[in-house]
């Protein structure tokens, strides 16, 4: 172990990033596997695949929690930290999580989703419906923006209308730098959302529904009821996780199927193609890149040692490349297995809405190969240019051979 630390140039928010991750990634693993960059106050970046799995699922010693605890300031898992209350609960080490997870955790399993899959597939119809006899389309803010959008706020039960306030706010939230103009609206969006989610929480409490929302109103944690500000936090967590990761996800798909198209008829009939699809995306393209921990005691991690206080980004995408974990770590495999990325994050904090965004994935895709199996990309494609949060596009037009509408019901 060395008590030097090996110093790298590097900002996971900056457009050299944005421009090549996986050159960036190479150079870093080449170097050390655990580095440090004076960047956004100084942080260890940890890229290969088992030093973030390792520090992952050691919660005791690299921490999400968020605030100040004792002498340390712990700044939650985004760098740089947001000064904000904690997001639940993903800002909550164990054991005080599990509760927390006790309750979600029905609302996004299997059966939650196969119920709300129906919906799902509606409406990703209906939005077809809107381009295709116009044989143009915008992937992003005609299909793979809405979607996501809507399929979250039906689990919630918040208002589907609003869904392009939520959309633009939480897009503008992942996709500018932080201090930007772009990113400070965001952001005011996202305070103003959670005003609104405050009338929504009184009225759950008087008039229970079906849905994620009347039960955070019901449930107790520590033999208290979660309180409206709690619950306000585990909605703005909810919300940002669903909304533009998926679209990512999406979006990414379906860049590399335009130049691919010997695998859109294979995805359109065969489910098991599907799903290895599904996460070699996730994998290759690693929708969020990664997240933040605190070090809550002197340790080593990678043969370096970290102090307490000390923050470190685990890099998901850099996992996800190292040749020690995959082969051919830099080349799309369709069909890979085992295929054990680290896109949805490892250990307590595995990302509760993985199954959601599998089968939004799904459908999406599945329409388009089916009602425009012919689509070309076209000029006008405008990638994240800050992809340190979400590795994402703005906008993604295409055209296809037009069609008629089904007549799916919004």
């Amino acid at each position: 172990m060395t008590t030097d630390r090996p110093v790298i140039e590097f900002d996971h928010l900056s457009a050299e990033y944005a421009a090549d991750p996986l050159g960036v990634y190479r150079g870093v693993r080449s170097r050390c596997p655990v580095a440090w960059t004076e960047a956004h106050g100084g942080y260890w970046v940890a890229s290969a695949y088992s030093t973030v799995f390792a520090a992952s699922r050691d919660d005791k010693t690299f921490s999400s929690k968020k605030g100040r605890h004792g002498d340390i300031d712990y700044t939650g898992v985004v760098i740089p930290s947001e000064p904000s209350l904690p997001l639940l609960p993903i800002e909550v080490d164990p054991p005080e999580l599990h509760p927390f997870r006790k309750v979600l955790n029905p609302a996004f399993g299997p059966k939650a989703v196969a119920r709300l899959a129906p919906e799902i597939e509606r409406f990703t119809a209906w939005c077809v419906d809107q381009v295709i006899e116009s044989g143009e389309i915008d992937f992003v803010e005609d299909l793979a923006s809405p979607v996501p959008a809507v399929a979250t706020l039906l689990l919630v039960g918040l208002p589907v209308t609003d869904w392009q306030r939520y959309s633009r706010a939480f897009h503008g939230l992942a996709a500018n730098a932080p201090g930007s103009a772009e990113y400070t609206e965001a952001l005011e969006l996202i305070h103003s959302i959670a005003g609104m989610a405050r009338s929504e929480i009184a009225d759950r409490r008087l008039h229970p529904k079906d849905d994620l929302l009347t039960t955070l109103t019901q449930a107790e944690i520590g033999g208290r009821r979660l309180e409206d500000a709690q619950i306000a936090s585990i909605l703005t967590t909810t919300l940002g996780g669903g909304i533009d990761t998926t679209t990512a996800l999406i979006a990414n798909a379906l860049v590399y199927l335009d130049k691919h198209p010997e695998h859109r008829t294979r995805l359109a009939t065969d489910d098991a193609f599907m799903s290895s699809f599904c996460e070699e995306m996730l994998r290759y393209y690693s929708p969020v890149q990664g997240f933040a921990r605190t070090v809550t005691k002197d340790t080593e991690l990678g043969g370096c040692t970290l102090q307490r206080g000390d923050r470190v980004f685990l890099s998901w995408a850099a996992a996800n490349h190292d040749p020690l974990a995959f082969e051919q770590p830099e080349e799309i495999v369709p069909d890979r297995f085992p295929n054990r990325h680290t896109s949805f994050g490892i250990g307590s904090h595995r990302c509760i809405g993985s199954t959601l965004a599998r089968a939004e994935f799904a459908v999406v895709v599945r329409e388009v190969l089916r009602r425009m199996p012919d689509y070309t990309l076209v000029d006008g494609a405008v990638p994240y240019s800050n992809i340190g949060t979400v590795n994402g596009w703005h906008r993604l037009p295409a055209r296809f051979t037009r069609g008629r509408p089904v007549g799916a019901t919004s």
